[in-house]
């Protein structure tokens, strides 16, 4: 039997109960600021390079 691809199945990922963090401190912000700012000059730089 063919699965019917018409219906939606949710991830896991998406169900808020699939993971339980913790909350951030402040150095883990800080962490995650700075590793976005790399990941933004990152992409900055390869688009210039396209």
């Amino acid at each position: 039997m063919e699965e019917n691809y018409l219906e939606y199945k949710v991830p896991s990922f998406a169900k808020s109960e699939a993971y339980g963090f913790d909350d951030s401190s402040s150095e883990d912000l800080r962490i995650f600021e700075e590793l976005n700012a790399i990941s933004q000059e990152i992409e900055k730089c390869r688009l210039e390079n396209c």
